[in-house]
């Protein structure tokens, strides 16, 4: 798949992830499901922070996200043990909105280029690329199925 492809691509799926935020109400972003561990703000601040991670230091970039979102956000976390108040959706919205962008200026040009350590047995900067957009998927989906249980 050539890059251009691979980045209208990424930008198709977050179109449509930020489409479906934006249909969730403040009340609703906050209300963990039965069965699940976390709330739909916590997935999509999730889904922020996982590329951040990782996508701007493989190209030896600092992060473009606030530390907070960084500490609130991450693998294992949970709202339950925050200290501080969240951001509001239409903030994780609007850095949703604007993550491409950068995510393409930062990486243009370096998508075969190999990582500086490999990431869950992917070598190169494109295979994250690929990783990230399957995993934000998965949490959309967790979104979807959230959204649906508490409307």
């Amino acid at each position: 798949m050539r890059e251009d492809q691979l980045f209208e691509q990424m930008k198709m799926w977050r179109k449509w992830s930020v489409q479906l935020l934006c249909t969730i109400s403040d009340e609703v972003a906050d209300i963990i499901p039965h069965g699940h561990n976390n709330s739909i703000r916590w997935n999509a601040g999730h889904i922020l922070v996982g590329w951040d991670h990782t996508m701007f230091p493989a190209v030896n970039e600092k992060r473009q996200l606030p530390l907070t979102y960084h500490e609130m956000f991450p693998r294992g976390s949970k709202p339950q043990n925050w200290t501080e108040q969240p951001p509001s959706m239409e903030e994780i919205i609007n850095k949703l909105e604007e993550q491409p962008d950068l995510i393409v200026r930062a990486c243009k040009g370096h998508l075969d280029d190999p990582l500086h350590e490999s990431f869950l047995g992917m070598k190169t900067l494109g295979d994250m690329v690929v990783f990230h957009m399957n995993h934000e998927n998965l949490h959309i989906g967790m979104i979807k199925s959230m959204k649906n249980l508490l409307e």
